[in-house]
């Protein structure tokens, strides 16, 4: 698919609130997020083929002065993935006033296995500075930082039950990430 989408039709689907010129052809967008200030950037996940043989990506576009949308940034995953969807969220963590963007690339099973990515945005840019592979793992923006919630498993622990969670939140400190604070709390289900 094009990196620029200025053809005028294009241009006014898009204003018409119709995204597919932003997705690549034969797919349709699942979600999307639209962040405005300081620049105005629309974030799409899309997909094409049936539900067990999908691809799914991600595209970042931005405005520019002369109305055409630039993608800026994506990533495709292919069929072999298993990848079911993807979701978004957005929110400040690297300190410059522009939104960035948290994804999780759900591949399912029982540990809700799939890829976090945070990427962030610059005028004309956006760049992929945080990554990681995990099950068990919850990751979201909170506060201007990463919080991270893994499950710790101890010998017998069955997959429902971990003995504990690490909770960890990490900080953009400009060129890479800081872990500030870390903690192993014990698993009380039920009051045990």
């Amino acid at each position: 698919m094009p990196a620029i989408v200025d053809d005028a039709d294009d241009l006014a689907l898009i204003a018409s609130g119709d995204l597919t010129p932003l997705v690549p052809s034969g797919a349709s967008y699942a979600n999307r997020f639209a962040l405005r200030d300081p620049i105005e950037q629309i974030v799409l996940t899309w997909l094409d083929g049936s539900p067990l043989r999908r691809r799914n990506g991600l595209i970042v576009w931005q405005r520019s002065e002369d109305e055409s949308w630039h993608a800026v940034y994506a990533f495709t995953d292919p069929v072999r993935l298993g990848v079911f969807g993807i979701r978004v969220d957005a929110g400040e963590l690297t300190g410059d006033a522009i939104a960035d963007i948290l994804s999780f690339e759900d591949v399912g099973g029982s540990g809700a296995c799939g890829t976090y990515r945070v990427i962030a945005s610059t005028v004309g840019d956006a760049t992929e500075i945080f990554r990681r592979d995990a099950c068990d793992t919850q990751i979201a923006i909170s506060g201007g930082d990463l919080r991270i919630r893994e499950a710790v498993f101890h010998a017998g622990d069955p997959h429902c039950c971990p003995s504990a969670f690490r909770e960890s939140t990490l900080r953009w400190n400009g060129t890479s990430w800081d872990e500030v604070s870390s903690e192993v709390v014990p698993n009380n289900p039920a009051g045990r």
